[in-house]
């Protein structure tokens, strides 16, 4: 039996949906990198061609077919019958396989990232999908405020950095600081924006 690894967005590859359990198969002879079902041996290769986002999903698939192609080089395969054995969904397999995992919540933000090394990323986000907050498995955050408009009026991370911002009723920056250069005023005449420094109290 020959096995191998598929990527899919949402479980589409090149305009073709695929179903756990479902077998499908395709009149012609396959060709690499132009028709058939396209799919690698090892799992860390569907990265070069899927990388992992919020509609990633990894299949595990079964070649069928007596015309299958292999690209060496590409480190891909090419069939015209394949049957969909199962999704890789659990975590433990899914970074034994392809060295991280990732979670997202309902409005596909990211929230979670692990790797094989142990290192994890967390990150929130408000009512608007905005990030406010992520830390580390290395004890560093990162802070983050908004205006209405949804534009940073706020940073600060665990290295001790922050950031001002303000701004007018058209929504143009005013104001600027930071925790190492300092103080910022921000005027505009016409299409010019001025820009002055301000002296330390």
């Amino acid at each position: 039996m020959k096995t191998g690894y598929k990527a899919t967005y949402d479980y589409i590859c090149r305009d073709h949906k695929f179903e756990i359990g479902k077998t499908y198969e395709l009149s012609r002879t396959p060709i690499l990198c132009k028709y058939g079902f396209h799919y690698c041996l090892k799992p860390k290769d569907v990265l070069d061609y899927y990388p992992i986002n919020q509609e990633f999903h990894l299949l595990e698939i079964e070649d069928l077919s007596s015309q299958t192609q292999l690209d060496y080089f590409k480190r891909i395969s090419v069939t015209n019958k394949i049957r969909i054995i199962r999704e890789i969904v659990d975590k433990k397999e899914f970074l034994n396989l392809l060295g991280s995992y990732h979670q997202y919540d309902d409005n596909k933000n990211l929230i979670y990232s692990e790797y094989t090394n142990g290192y994890w990323k967390k990150f929130y986000y408000d009512e608007l999908n905005r990030l406010v907050f992520n830390t580390d498995s290395d004890n560093l955050w990162f802070k983050r405020k908004y205006n209405k408009n949804s534009r940073l009026i706020y940073y600060e991370d665990s290295f001790g950095y922050h950031e001002c911002f303000e701004y007018d009723e058209n929504d143009c920056k005013t104001y600027y600081k930071n925790s190492t250069d300092g103080e910022f005023r921000y005027t505009y005449d016409q299409n010019v924006v001025k820009i002055q420094k301000l002296e330390s109290k």
